[in-house]
């Protein structure tokens, strides 16, 4: 079978994809935002951008089984407005819709444990969670695998645990420490996504997957020390606030916040494995001991030889553009086409006096009013949109880089549109929100003078357009438009 590898260069990815070379015949489509190599013939490198729905329709073409490992926790672009949850749910999004678009016929997801009292989850949890939502809506077939800590010599959260251990020679534990988990090793868990693979008895079944034993992150800190051979003390102070523990634990493993925050957060929560979602006898590894796994994983192991290399370093995030997502409620009766609609209609009523849309021709014009003064242009996509979903091309303005091309005002090709920034509206599949997303605008203003000023303005309009879907649906829309 071919078997698409999202989050190729990724810890999970990568050590996926020797596993499946090693250990089986099947061929990898390895995905990723930047260029990976392999010097494997069975190895396809495809670069993608799952934020980019013709990105991900390419990137899973031809593909029988499609493993999601994609996360945004991390930025990638200099400026991210909103949460981190918003993307995880439009990555995803665009994965499912790609998934059914070319009729894969299993989607195997890697997320975290979620306790059956799901009343205090964290932000963390609560996404991966409703990730699990929106793959299964593409009614693809969904084998869910959720896990604790992952243990291995790249995991990131291992690589935090291991930098904590080697940098501080004692420990002051909050409460989070005492939290019971059980913890996997990678190995382990590669052999049960195996297992999985186009295996029926496991479609629409989510699964705990976890070591048999019960460790605290007390413990687990304490092993990783006595694997490594160093002497560590600790010192209980149940009473150290979360954000505490979020500084310093950024501070000493050299995390980014954007990392270690939700990681934290998440804690707090025991992850333990549900005796409704065990894995079956079949599905089921011989389970490294966790004090082996550990030992594994430091750096005095000799690791595998990875398979997927890196090409030179490159930054991750794209200079001086924007993604922006905001989840807005949506009315009942409405859909994206409608929405896009009354988006257009609104925001001028928004400046009333100062801006005017033009919307006779093939694209929407905004326009400062008074001097005919070209701020912004969007040119529509038909063959990209749908009911459900509009799409606008950012193609030029005052407030954008002029990117279109030129003397054509009303067509823009394949090439040029992988280069544009978008502007889109999407119900999300249970039709409770709408997203509304800006995608790779690369503002013209400096970008100082854009963060303090046009960035500023664009969340006060989202949240100004948020309150007035609120009151679509509580009154009639054209009750609402006339006041």
């Amino acid at each position: 079978m071919k078997i698409a590898v999202t989050g190729a260069r990724g810890f999970v990815g990568q050590s996926l994809v020797d596993f499946l070379l090693q250990n089986t015949d099947h061929s990898i489509v390895a995905l990723s935002r930047r260029s990976i190599q392999s010097d494997n013939p069975r190895v396809e490198h495809r670069q993608a951008d799952f934020f980019s729905l013709k990105d991900a329709e390419r990137a899973l073409a031809d593909c029988d089984v499609g493993v999601y490992l994609l996360h945004s926790m991390l930025p990638s672009n200099r400026l991210n407005q909103g949460s981190f949850e918003d993307f995880d749910f439009l990555l995803a999004d665009n994965f499912a819709r790609a998934a059914r678009k070319n009729k894969l016929r299993q989607i195997l997801y890697v997320g975290g444990i979620v306790p059956d009292d799901e009343s205090k989850l964290s932000k963390h949890l609560r996404s991966r969670k409703e990730v699990e939502g929106v793959l299964t809506a593409s009614g693809v077939p969904v084998t869910v695998l959720r896990s604790s800590l992952i243990i291995g010599r790249l995991g990131s959260s291992f690589l935090m645990l291991k930098k904590l251990v080697y940098r501080l020679p004692s420990f002051v534990l909050p409460s989070w420490a005492n939290t019971p988990c059980q913890p996997i090793y990678i190995q382990d868990m590669l052999q049960i996504v195996n297992a999985c693979l186009l295996n029926q008895e496991t479609f629409g079944r989510t699964f705990d997957c976890g070591s048999p034993d019960v460790f605290t992150y007390k413990q687990l800190i304490s092993m990783t020390a006595e694997a490594a051979g160093l002497k560590r003390h600790f010192f209980n102070l149940p009473n150290i606030p979360v954000w505490f523990s979020k500084l310093w634990v950024c501070l000493i493993s050299g995390a980014s916040s954007k990392l270690v925050n939700p990681l934290v957060d998440s804690l707090t929560t025991p992850m333990l494995v549900s005796p409704r979602r065990q894995l079956p006898q079949s599905l089921r590894p011989s389970f490294t001991p966790i004090m082996e796994a550990i030992s594994l994983s430091l750096p005095n192991h000799d690791g595998k030889r990875q398979t997927l290399h890196s090409k030179p370093n490159r930054r991750v995030r794209a200079r001086n553009q924007v993604r922006s997502i905001q989840r807005l409620p949506m009315p009942h009766g409405l859909d994206a086409l409608a929405i896009a609609e009354e988006y257009l209609a609104w925001l001028p009523k928004l400046f009333s006096g100062f801006v005017y849309v033009d919307t006779k021709g093939p694209d929407a014009v905004f326009l400062l009013k008074g001097f005919e003064f070209e701020l912004l242009r969007l040119s529509f996509a038909p063959d990209r949109s749908s009911t459900d979903r509009q799409l606008f091309y950012i193609t030029g303005g005052a407030l954008a880089q002029e990117q279109q091309e030129a003397n054509n005002k009303t067509y823009v090709s394949d090439a040029t549109q992988a280069k544009l920034g978008r502007l889109e509206f999407r119900e999300c599949p249970s039709g409770l929100h709408l997203f509304a997303a800006i995608h790779d605008y690369k503002p013209s203003l400096p970008w100082w003078i854009y963060l303090y000023t046009q960035a500023l303005v664009h969340k006060f309009v989202m949240h100004r357009f948020g309150r007035y879907l609120e009151k679509l649906m509580r009154f009639n829309p054209r009750e609402v438009a006339e006041q």
